[in-house]
């Protein structure tokens, strides 16, 4: 019995290997189950498309007419990007990239943002000494479309540069302070909030790092009356496949 058990443990094993042998062979595939068939490490596949999971890691600040007070340290943010790359000539050097973006865009401005009396529009006070708190944060999420350009030598190890902009939704813009020796006050009720975003970022860099750059070109809240407010962001992009 224990024989019969181990021939048919051996017929299946074989007919296992033996399919490799078969038509299925033929096919393209790295033998991967579910969602990671496509994934192919940190190397791109053998399609030679790049940059198709991108983590951008930003410092951002604040613009203004005028200038918007210091950003400390604590104002960083983060972008994740799943592209579709579709090159554009057969050396594979430029392609097109296009996909689905996640931004948080987080900043600690030394001051506060305020609606005002009739609740219509905003303004920023840089000058917040008599509100008692220790530190604020002002955020954003978005969800965006991002666009590009994308130009590369040949090779794994190649040197990149692409330039592009987005265009997405505005999902929540968030207020935050920490009063002294209390829990944080969170607001998220200013009430021009532009919820269009729209920029341009570039990306340089080498292999699967690069240096990244994002400007976003649509102000931040609606009304004319609103303190004319925009975002920069910088920082270093790592693509996963």
């Amino acid at each position: 019995m224990r024989f019969l058990k181990l021939l048919i443990c051996l017929l299946i094993a074989c007919q296992g290997f033996a399919q490799s042998d078969s038509i299925y062979s033929k096919r393209a595939t790295r033998y991967r189950p579910g969602i990671f068939w496509f994934f192919t490490g940190m190397r791109p596949g053998k399609t030679g498309k790049y940059d198709r999971l991108v983590i951008d890691v930003t410092y951002n600040q604040l613009q203004k007419t005028g200038g918007v007070s210091q950003n400390p340290a604590r104002s960083f943010g983060c972008n994740l990007n799943l592209m579709w790359d579709t090159p554009l000539t057969k050396a594979k050097t430029v392609s097109f990239g296009i996909g689905l973006a996640y931004k948080y865009q987080k900043t600690g401005p030394k001051g506060l943002f305020f609606a005002d009396g009739s609740n219509s529009y905003t303004h920023y006070y840089a000058d917040s000494s008599y509100m008692d708190y220790r530190k604020n944060t002002f955020g954003n999420h978005i969800l965006a479309i991002p666009i590009e350009f994308r130009f590369r030598t040949h090779g794994w190890q190649h040197f990149k540069v692409h330039i592009g902009g987005s265009v997405g939704y505005r999902l929540q813009t968030f207020q935050k302070m920490w009063p002294e020796k209390k829990h944080a006050i969170k607001d998220k009720s200013l009430p021009d909030v532009n919820r269009l975003v729209y920029g341009v970022h570039m990306r340089i860099g080498i292999r699967n790092w690069a240096l990244f750059a994002d400007y976003t070109l649509a102000p931040q809240f609606k009304s004319n009356k609103s303190d004319k407010i925009s975002a920069l962001a910088f920082g270093v992009s790592l693509s996963l496949f």
